[in-house]
């Protein structure tokens, strides 16, 4: 797939100029264009009126407050977005305005974050989020993103800002359904890398759709591919595949996120819970 649409949700984090100068530069990579969506939630769903026990006025003076915050934080990120985006010399206009080149715009919405993400998302090539600091349970707004939409979601480490794009990349590969539609989905990258790896653990090797058949439809696309096995054997199957990922010194790993049904991974974890706890390299991942 083109990259012609990237979404950024953010709000006021350490991360978020970092986040900002990745999507920015990411969009201008791709002569594509970048919505960075702020969410400004309704602020009586915010404040537990139920348990405050004050008067009506109180409540009414506090649900004030955290609007006019909201919206200040809206306009100081607004501002750091329009900072960047003169300094990376990035276009600020609409989507579909400038189709022929890259541009960026600054979306203020009201209502759920999380619904937002998700409905948002569904029209997006690419959504790029942060690395949790919690992923037990993962954030919500990761979840709306990589669940709620099944666009490619990019996982960025935490303050590390991505200048240039991936060209050692390994793909996670266990047949599934989702690490089918992860391949598909980045297949342009794919085809403009150095080198790619198709990473499967010892023990799928002898399935029928394994890593080296996995090869074989990528050189149909014109991507030239290597199996590499990675052992389960003293270690986590997520684990193992970040180790295999550093040993080949890839800058890109692409999995299929949450292929497992969503109780046992919250029972059992996975990999995918993994990755979001210790990759030290952005993730692309596809559910």
């Amino acid at each position: 797939m083109t990259i012609k649409t990237i979404i950024l949700p953010v709000r006021e984090s350490d991360v978020a100029d970092s986040l900002m100068e990745t999507a920015i530069s990411m969009a201008i990579r791709n002569n594509a264009h970048l919505d960075v969506l702020y969410v400004q939630s309704d602020p009586e769903h915010l404040v537990p009126f139920a348990s405050l026990g004050v008067s009506a006025s109180m409540r009414q003076s506090i649900i004030e407050s955290a609007s006019a915050s909201a919206t200040q934080q809206g306009k100081d990120l607004n501002q750091r977005f329009q900072s960047i985006c003169q300094r990376l010399d990035m276009n600020q206009s609409p989507r579909g305005s400038n189709p022929d080149q890259p541009s960026a715009d600054f979306l203020i919405r009201q209502g759920a974050r999380n619904e937002m993400i998700g409905m948002y998302g569904r029209l997006a090539d690419l959504i790029i989020v942060p690395q949790p600091i919690s992923v037990s349970p993962p954030p919500s707004s990761f979840e709306a993103a990589l669940r709620d939409t099944g666009r490619p979601v990019l996982m960025v480490p935490r303050k590390k800002i991505l200048v240039d794009a991936g060209k050692t990349l390994a793909i996670g590969w266990n047949a599934s359904k989702e690490a089918a539609q992860a391949v598909a989905s980045v297949m342009g990258n794919l085809q403009r890398a150095d080198k790619v790896y198709v990473l499967e653990s010892e023990k799928r090797m002898k399935n029928p759709l394994n890593a080296e058949e996995a090869c074989v439809y990528l050189r149909c696309h014109g991507v030239t591919a290597e199996p590499a096995v990675f052992s389960t054997k003293k270690q986590s199957a997520g684990e193992a595949l970040l180790n295999k990922a550093s040993e080949l010194n890839c800058d890109r790993l692409i999995v299929g996120g949450y292929s497992r049904p969503k109780l046992r991974n919250m029972i059992m974890g996975g990999v995918t819970g993994h990755l979001m706890a210790n990759s030290d390299i952005p993730v692309i991942l596809v559910h």
